[in-house]
């Protein structure tokens, strides 16, 4: 589940980037953003498995995602 997670956060930022104008589709991204990556940095945040760089570069990723989304939504 935690890498099914992370991959599904990289594959739809890359597909951000090539989609950005194509405001149905960040409009979908949106709703994943707001359902998926509060649960998902909880998760992250809470998960004692996970070393400290692990937590950072994952949180990392989620927000670089959310700035990608948030930017699409701008254009």
């Amino acid at each position: 589940m935690k890498k099914y997670l992370f991959v599904l956060v990289i594959f739809i930022s890359s597909m951000l980037i090539g989609c950005a104008t194509d405001q149905a589709f960040v409009k979908s991204v949106d709703g994943y953003t707001k359902t998926i990556l509060p649960e998902y940095r909880a998760y992250v945040k809470g998960d004692p498995n996970l070393s400290d760089d692990s937590k950072r570069i994952r949180l990392q990723s989620a927000d670089k995602f959310q700035q990608l989304v948030d930017e699409a939504k701008e254009k």
